[in-house]
């Protein structure tokens, strides 16, 4: 009887582990990747979720900070650099405009100085060309070599040159750093005079291409090449008769 009765139990455990079998064999399977680990997944979606927000508060912070950083640019001095860059957009470019900002107007007497110095060459706000260690150190340079006063005349005529590093300024001697500085300053004052010599320079090749043009328009139209309105109209009308 006790031989039966184990027998009996295998059977029943054999017969039940069977069964499970069957109904799960019978149940739809889930999408691959679905409902095999919950858990997972879901810990996935939190994950997926808590980077969105992060994103999204790293995004109102940095418009906080630009918006603190344009406050105090002057107006429209900002516009300037983003013209530069194409209108492209770097994170946190606003503060650092501002930084490069401080920097250069502590270099000049007052601050329509060195509005009037951004005003000539919009460079030396623009993070992507420089940076403030370029316009203390050269800055510094020029007022050891040449003095206070020559110094902020060289940076009013020439503001690029504090576009510079010290080193680079260092290389040229006295004559050169003047030679340049009088030929920007040349140039600043015949911009006027360049800017019609470019215009009209444009408007003769414009009007000689036309010449050109109407000049090869009437060898093809004498060679039968090309035919005007009129000529075509009375084309149709022969054809037509």
């Amino acid at each position: 009887r006790a031989r039966v009765s184990e027998r009996a139990v295998r059977d029943r455990m054999l017969l039940l582990v069977l069964s499970c079998s069957l109904s799960l064999l019978q149940q739809p399977r889930p999408p691959l990747g679905l409902g095999l680990r919950p858990a997972l997944l879901c810990g996935r979606r939190v994950a997926i979720v808590m980077a969105a927000d992060e994103a999204a508060a790293q995004r109102a912070e940095q418009a906080d900070r630009a918006a603190a950083a344009l406050a105090q640019l002057p107006p429209g001095l900002y516009n300037r650099v983003s013209f530069q860059s194409g209108g492209m957009k770097q994170a946190y470019a606003e503060e650092e405009c501002l930084v490069l900002w401080e920097a250069l107007k502590a270099c000049y007497p007052t601050e329509a100085d060195a509005l009037a110095a951004v005003d000539k060459n919009s460079m030396t706000v623009n993070p992507s060309m420089n940076s403030p260690s370029k316009i203390t150190e050269t800055h510094a340079l020029l007022v050891e070599r040449f003095g206070a006063g020559k110094a902020s005349e060289i940076i009013t005529q020439n503001p690029g040159i504090l576009t510079c590093t010290a080193a680079a300024v260092a290389a040229q001697s006295d004559d050169e750093i003047l030679g340049v500085t009088a030929l920007v300053a040349k140039v600043d004052e015949n911009k006027g005079k360049a800017r019609l010599l470019v215009l009209g320079g444009l408007l003769s090749v414009v009007s000689l291409a036309g010449t050109g043009l109407l000049a090869r328009r009437r060898d093809l139209r004498a060679r039968g090449v090309f035919r005007s309105s009129s000529e075509d109209e009375k084309l149709r009308r022969i054809r037509s008769n």
